[in-house]
């Protein structure tokens, strides 16, 4: 009887969390093909990815750089 029980909290427990996994799946927003039709971006050459690694890497070292100024003017 005991073992009964227990596969039984088992398999309702699983089942609820089958069905909240079901609900937060649908509440997930995916484009649908107009929106990805109507996008407007530009695809950047190698070039302008090149440029815009560079400028995101000189940004982290800035952030950095500043980070470690505040650090020490608070100590």
């Amino acid at each position: 009887m005991n073992t009964i029980r227990k596969l039984a909290i088992c398999l309702g427990l699983l089942g609820m969390g089958a069905t909240l996994a079901g609900c937060a799946v649908e509440a997930i927003p995916y484009p649908s093909l107009s929106t990805i039709k109507d996008l407007k971006t530009k695809i950047l050459s190698p070039e302008e990815k090149d440029e815009v690694m560079r400028n995101l890497a000189d940004d982290q070292v800035k952030h950095q750089k500043n980070a470690i100024y505040e650090i020490e003017k608070s100590r």
